[in-house]
């Protein structure tokens, strides 16, 4: 009886040195998460605030000068300053849409505006956009006419800017946008001759507020936000965003959007044959 009321003992004492254990555990596991938590918060408060810093501080510059000189500028220079003005603003404007539309993904509120468009005419517009006749890099966008999504076009438009802004970052001297149909599915390839990504961290892009700085050529610039969204964005339209290497040097971020079945294609032909239909382009500019 002494021996099974010992062995009650013990065991009692067992499991509640087992609990204190696993609760301290818990403890310093939620007070290490709480910490990360803060400093995430701080980095990101900072990184933004810098990110927003620059266009703020390009635009006050340039509408001072023409608030003060206006009269005595060429028309030239207040046309190049007002260019510069209105790029700045768009800059801005996505770096705010970015930082807002995550916790609107996070929370399963985000409005999908879903149309049927031509993918090809969107590609070639976000493209000359980020990389305009000036970036001295070799650009190429192989989509052909008539590539018809169902999609959020401003959303696609915006995983797209977010993958061309990441290759202009990132990238080197070539860009080529390709894709092809598979499945029900049309598959969107970025790709780039820089210096890539190390196996080690190709999911750790994707995740919010996280920059490769280690290994490659990448350096601090921006938020860490761009990836993160381009994949939630496409998986909220039925796709998804994610990397492959390229051969022998480089990054290729793949995306995939629903494509229209040909059936329901067929019935848009005529107010599609109003849009624009553009075959390969390449800009090929030396850098100054």
């Amino acid at each position: 009886m002494t021996g099974i009321l010992v062995g009650v003992v013990v065991l009692v004492v067992v499991v509640a040195v087992v609990a204190v254990v696993v609760a301290r555990s818990r403890v310093r596991h939620a007070v290490e998460e709480a910490e990360r938590a803060a400093i995430m918060k701080n980095d990101f408060v900072s990184m933004v605030s810098h990110e927003l810093r620059t266009p703020l501080t390009s635009i006050a510059g340039f509408a001072s000068l023409l608030a003060e000189s206006w009269s005595e500028l060429p028309p030239e220079e207040v046309d190049e300053f007002l260019r510069i003005i209105r790029a700045q603003s768009g800059h801005l404007e996505e770096l705010v849409e970015d930082v807002l539309v995550i916790p609107r993904l996070d929370a399963g509120r985000l409005r999908l505006d879903l149309e049927v468009f031509d993918f090809s005419t969107l590609a070639h517009e976000i493209s000359e956009l980020i990389f305009p006749p000036t970036s001295g890099r070799d650009v190429r966008v192989s989509i052909p006419g008539g590539v018809l999504v169902h999609a959020d076009r401003r959303r696609v438009a915006q995983v797209l800017r977010n993958l061309l802004d990441n290759a202009r970052k990132y990238g080197g001297d070539q860009i080529l946008v390709d894709g092809a149909n598979v499945g029900e599915h049309y598959l969107v390839v970025v790709s780039d001759n820089g210096p890539g990504v190390a196996e080690s961290e190709r999911e750790i892009i994707f995740r919010h507020f996280e920059q490769v700085s280690k290994g490659d050529a990448r350096v601090n610039e921006g938020i860490g936000l761009g990836l993160p969204i381009a994949r939630k964005l496409a998986r909220a339209m039925g796709g998804d965003v994610w990397h492959e290497t390229r051969f022998p040097t480089g990054s290729r971020f793949c995306f995939t959007l629903r494509i229209v079945p040909p059936e329901e294609g067929n019935l848009m032909e005529n107010d599609l044959s109003r849009l624009e239909r553009p075959v390969e382009r390449r800009t090929r500019i030396d850098s100054a």
